[in-house]
């Protein structure tokens, strides 16, 4: 992306290791965002899409040479770069040191780069003598002058005044990225966009053959890109009065179907392409959508006729003897995803996608693989497999291939299900005569050979059409929209898990496949994407150390902490009352002894981290889940702490144990798996497990030890909220809310609150109930109301930024008029559905085993959007694949909290998740709240109807006296 470095290889080896670039003092990546400190000098650019940002006193140094990253010489005077986008080559004059804030580390700039000083708080930028200054009044924010360009004949710019600061702490780096230059120097200024309808509207899966006839015979091949429902548009006007609209298309099976084919331009038809070469300098804050829009339906021709879609994934079908089967008859099948992301400039973001696909063979053949697992003879009974039969092929389309003494053709239908009884017994009228499916095909000159099957009722289902299995074969290239089963889940892990070396070389493979620059209408457009990643500057913060008893610290390491001879920093003082539950009877159950030795051990290693137990257990047995009801009203009735659940094999689930527990009797319960007891029963899993209990007990296991660099905002309540839907094939089941908030002073204790609201529904109806109650619980523990409430909030697309602002964040701040409070607010979007990563350079090794970049990198400049604070950041040590980034938007912050502070701050609270002693992927807040939201999808379960949310909700209280006293019950 860079260019040849003037120096070879070797050179750009030697610039990267020393540190010149990225982060502070780094020199960015043209129209890059600039990081500022409070006081002091600023450089800016005057690269159009650069937002400027005012300081509060000092100089401003004005860039001459738009987008170039100037190199300074001793007489200060202005070197042109001989190739766009180039890295500049420093000097070797005017050796430079860059102090940080206290406690940071010196570092050694390259060569010629200029002074930055930090004089208690001050920051100075040193300059030799020729620059131009530009003195600003201390406060007063006044429109710099417009210079002159170094060039002859260069147009003065009248800049924007853009407000983003970016961060700059932490350790500069570069990192390679998924997105794409787009090079968009010939594309025309204005696309046309026309609305498309044909008729029939179904099926809809040969509107794209119908579109390409009509483009070919009636439109006279003009390059269009059609977006395969109601849109296309085109750099060149189409005559729209056509007169013959009818197409003719055949179906891979020789049906053929008439369609209409209609077009008209929209109401505002002209599409303002510039808009994505000036987004980042015009002073709007939409983005140019509708461009954006176009070019992803033009960058996705070439991908339609070679694959299949899903989302914005294009599939490619698995090649011969290469196919990677998930079991259960479906197999994995790799796509490209592409999308158009606007960063300093418009990229196209690349990546793979995994999804399973129903295999195309025999549905005869499906019976015999993965149902019956033997070969189907005359005497097969198919009863007992209904149901795994039922959940595979309802909702896929077979091909139905009548015998060919019928003498018709093949054709396509969607499967309802099996019918009730078999062919030789399912009756249906014909010509007002009773007979069944068997006699229907015997009477047509066909016999049956296995008339003892169901058949598959197909087509609309009042129509009762019923196919018989052995005729019928799975459709190829079907994406469906269901959710995967658990052998399917694993199977793909494994399969998707790679590398970031072999992810990159999967994306080009596919890159390559589909050949984008190619495709004659992406070329009229004008437009043609590099074939290669971009590189970015990033910054690896410092992980925070973690304090436990006796100011007893750890130091993480990649990502991970030891707890070697530490005990909990908070265990509560009082010996709790346990008691053990096993279950009898269903399957192998397990012996006393067994149970006895798990309670020593447990007791043993809880004196080691210091939390309260009693040394004998009450081990309890249970028949079922009746019985198991009456044990936990026992226990709570003697004053029981914690009851240790032991799951069976067979028998009473997760989900009931904790409704029975939580809903109904209010007693603290920890489970664990027959599985886990009687094989994997060591010392670190039961470490494992006394970590969940020390935090259900009101026990704190660490916080972060002080760190005097930052001032972090006092008395802050830290609010995690996400909503977790049902899949889309379950739509009548509720979404689910799950928000936690802290109640301490170091952000390790929380508390809960679900609600269940109508499906699929984003935002979150009952925001200001459950702010009150969470600020209650934060008066009850600190004795006063916070100052500051930062707001993580998970499980939002881009789209919905807006509502969470005008609709949660307004009950928010109702929920606190409430209470005559006015705290500060920060709120954080955080995402965690996007596909940009990171590509380090060299090879995995055994300490990083898929080659992923270090805990702590932040990227917040060229990738995110001029006009917002943003930044990605991969706060993790991914333990199989590609790590993904977090990508954290900040849409509103009235505590005006320093970038560089919220960004640590963010990364520190991925080390304050208590159920192990690794940084997360996200902030505990966050993860929290996913953890309140999964609880209460756990007390669905069992329900087959469900009435309105809000009512359903009531019926699903939790124990009040047990949400007060075990706040955090639900780690």
């Amino acid at each position: 992306q860079w260019g040849p470095h003037p120096q070879g290889p070797q050179g750009r080896q030697q610039q990267h290791s020393s540190g010149g670039s990225g982060g502070s003092g780094g020199y960015q990546q043209p129209g890059d965002n600039q990081q500022r400190q409070q006081t002091g000098d600023v450089r800016q650019r005057q690269q159009p899409g650069d937002n400027q940002q005012r300081q509060q006193t000092g100089n401003v140094w004005q860039r001459q040479q738009p987008g170039d990253n100037q190199q300074r010489q001793q007489t200060g005077d202005v070197r042109q770069r001989q190739q766009p986008g180039d890295f500049q080559q420093r000097q070797q004059t005017g050796d430079v040191r860059q102090r940080q804030q206290p406690g940071g580390v010196q570092q050694r700039q390259q060569p010629g780069d200029y002074q930055q000083r930090q004089q208690t708080g001050d920051y100075r930028q040193r300059q030799q003598q020729g620059d131009n200054r530009q003195s600003q009044q201390q406060g007063a924010n006044r429109q710099p002058q417009q210079q002159s360009r170094a060039q002859a004949g260069g147009i003065p710019l009248n800049l924007p005044t853009g407000n983003i600061v970016r961060g700059s702490i932490g350790k500069p780096g570069q990192v390679a990225v998924n997105y794409l230059n787009i090079n968009m120097d010939k594309m025309p200024s204005v696309a046309y966009h026309y609305d498309v309808k044909i008729t029939p509207e179904r099926p809809k899966k040969f509107y794209r053959q119908a579109f390409e006839q009509f483009r070919m015979n009636q439109l006279g091949g003009a390059l269009i890109a059609y977006d395969g429902k109601a849109s296309c548009y085109t750099v060149d006007r189409l005559k729209t009065d056509v007169q013959n609209t009818e197409v003719t298309v055949t179906d891979m099976h020789g049906r053929t179907i008439n369609y209409n084919v209609e077009i008209k331009e929209t109401g505002d038809a002209e599409i303002d392409l510039n808009t994505l070469r000036s987004y980042m300098t015009d002073r709007i804050f939409d983005k140019p959508m509708r461009a954006m829009q176009c070019l992803e339906v033009v960058l996705a021709t070439p991908c339609h006729n070679k694959a299949v879609r899903a989302g914005r994934s294009f599939f490619k079908m698995s090649e011969p003897g290469q196919r990677r089967e998930l079991d259960d008859g479906y197999e994995a099948l790799v796509g490209l995803y592409q999308a158009f992301m606007l960063g300093d400039k418009p990229f196209l973001n690349v990546d793979i996608s995994h999804k399973s696909f129903p295999i195309a063979m025999p549905i005869m053949e499906y019976l015999e693989r993965y149902v019956v697992k033997s070969k189907i003879s005359q005497s097969t009974n198919l009863d007992y497999s209904r149901r795994t039969i039922d959940s595979f092929i309802k909702g896929i389309h077979i091909v139905y291939t009548p015998p060919k003494v019928f003498g018709a053709a093949a054709r396509a239908y969607k499967v309802n299900g099996l019918s009730r009884e078999a062919a030789d017994r399912q009756v249906f009228e014909l010509d007002g005569k009773k007979l069944t499916i068997a006699e229907y095909y015997r009477s047509r000159n066909y016999k049956l050979m296995f008339p003892q099957l169901p058949c598959l009722h197909v087509g609309p289902v009042a129509k009762n059409i019923y196919v018989p299995i052995e005729l019928c074969s799975v459709e190829s290239g079907q994406a469906l929209n269901r959710k995967d089963g658990a052998t399917q889940v694993a199977n793909m892990i494994k399969f998707a898990a790679t590398s970031t070396n072999e992810r990159k070389s999967k994306i080009m493979h596919l890159l390559d496949f589909f050949k984008h620059n190619l495709d004659p209408t992406i070329s009229r457009f004008g437009i043609s994407i590099d074939k290669d990643f971009i590189v970015v500057h990033t910054r690896t913060l410092n992980p925070p150390q973690l304090e436990y008893r006796d100011r007893r610290l750890a130091s993480p390491r990649n990502g991970s902490w030891r707890m070697d001879q530490l005990k909990f920093l908070e265990p509560k003082p009082k010996n709790h009352k346990w008691a053990i539950l096993h279950c009898e009877g269903s399957g192998r159950s397990l012996h006393y002894n067994q149970v006895y030795a798990f309670g020593r051990q447990m007791h043993d290693q809880s004196k080691n981290v210091n939390v309260g137990l009693e040394e004998k257990p009450d081990i309890r047995q249970f028949k079922d889940e009746r019985q198991l009801g009456d044990i936990f009203a026992d226990l709570k009735r003697q004053g029981c702490d914690l009851a240790i659940v032991i799951i069976p094999n067979m028998g009473a689930s997760y989900d009931i144990i904790k409704q029975k527990a939580e809903l109904q009797h209010g007693i603290l319960t920890q489970c664990i798996k027959q599985f886990t007891v009687e094989r994997k029963l060591n010392p670190q899993t039961i470490g494992n497990i006394l970590l969940k209990v020390n935090s259900k007990l009101n026990g704190i296991n660490h916080k972060l030890k002080e760190d005097t660099r930052f001032t972090y905002p006092k008395n802050a309540m830290f609010l995690g909220a996400d909503v977790t839907h049902p899949s889309p094939d379950q739509r009548e089941i509720p979404s689910v809310v799950g928000v936690a908030a802290s109640h301490d002073a170091n952000g390790a204790a929380y508390n809960m609150q679900y609600r269940l609201q109508r499906s699929a529904l984003e935002e979150i109806e009952d925001m200001e109930s459950i702010v009150l109650e969470h600020l209650s619980v934060y008066l009850k523990f600190r004795g006063n109301y916070p100052e500051h409430i930062i707001y993580y909030r998970d499980g939002v697309s881009d789209g919905q930024f807006p509502k969470i602002k005008n609709e949660e964040l307004k009950a928010i701040y109702r929920a606190c008029v409430k209470l005559s409070i006015t705290p500060k607010m920060c709120c954080v979007i955080v995402v965690k559905r996007h596909h940009t990563r990171f590509f380090p350079n060299g090879e995995p090794s055994q300490y990083n085993k898929y080659n992923n970049v270090d805990p702590g990198t932040v990227v917040d400049r060229t990738i995110v959007h001029p006009n917002e604070t943003q930044f990605f950041m991969v706060s993790h040590q991914s333990i199989q694949g590609t790590a993904k980034p977090t990508r954290y938007n900040v849409i509103m912050n009235t505590g005006k909290i320093d970038i560089n502070v919220l960004q640590q701050m963010t990364y520190n609270l991925c080390y304050m998740f208590p159920r192990c002693n690794r940084a997360v992927s996200y902030p505990a807040p966050a993860y929290l709240a996913h953890l309140a939201a999964a609880r209460g999808r756990v007390y669905l379960t069992g329900t087959k109807e469900f009435a309105d949310p809000k009512r359903e909700y009531e019926k699903r209280k939790i124990v009040p006296e047990f949400l007060k006293n075990n706040p955090m019950y639900f780690v």
